[in-house]
């Protein structure tokens, strides 16, 4: 089977789970064994999306252009589990490290993460 997304930013496959957030806020998730999708839902209140989903720890993170990161649940049903507000634009897809996840607005590099 051939998925071909169009208006979408790049996808992630997590947990044999393929997530593809469109520009316009929409997530859907699709089970990467068989090609079905699972579910498809408007993120936020929607607004414009230009990074890339990432994942860790049984997490999908999606950050909006208003600054909002969203957090939601990995897994076959849709759980909005927090939002971030950062404070500014992000237009750059977040980078996961050493259990910090790492975010660059227009003016500032945020690390955010628990401490030791």
């Amino acid at each position: 089977m051939v998925l071909a997304f169009c208006g979408a930013v790049s996808a992630v496959i997590y947990k044999d789970q393929l997530y593809v957030l469109g520009i316009n806020g929409v997530l859907t998730t699709y089970d990467v064994r068989i090609g079905q999708r699972v579910y498809q839902q408007r993120v936020g209140g929607g607004g414009s999306f230009s990074a890339s989903p990432v994942a860790a720890d049984g997490k999908i993170y999606l950050s909006s252009e208003d600054g909002d990161v969203f957090v939601v649940k990995a897994g076959p049903a849709y759980e909005l589990l927090a939002t971030n507000h950062v404070g500014e634009v992000v237009m750059a897809t977040p980078a996961i490290s050493d259990g910090l996840i790492i975010i660059r607005g227009v003016k500032h590099v945020m690390a955010i993460g628990q401490k030791p």
